[in-house]
């Protein structure tokens, strides 16, 4: 079954719709970035910190070659 031609109406609304959807992603990744530029992300509770995360693999490198 083919889909009827649209008429120039239907298709300038449809490609609105497309490009206004598009704008939209585009101003969110810009957002999300911006934010993430603003608050670097932190360690989840249960990881360790990058300097505890140093001490512990020297401690396990050290149990073993003792």
């Amino acid at each position: 079954m083919t889909r009827p031609t649209p008429t120039p109406d239907e298709e300038i609304f449809v490609n609105d719709v497309h490009y206004g959807i598009a704008d939209c992603r585009r101003r969110l990744r810009s957002r999300r970035s911006t934010l993430r530029a603003q608050h670097p992300p932190q360690n989840k509770l249960d990881e360790p910190s990058p300097e505890q995360a140093k001490d512990q693999l020297e401690e396990r490198e050290e149990a073993l070659i003792t």
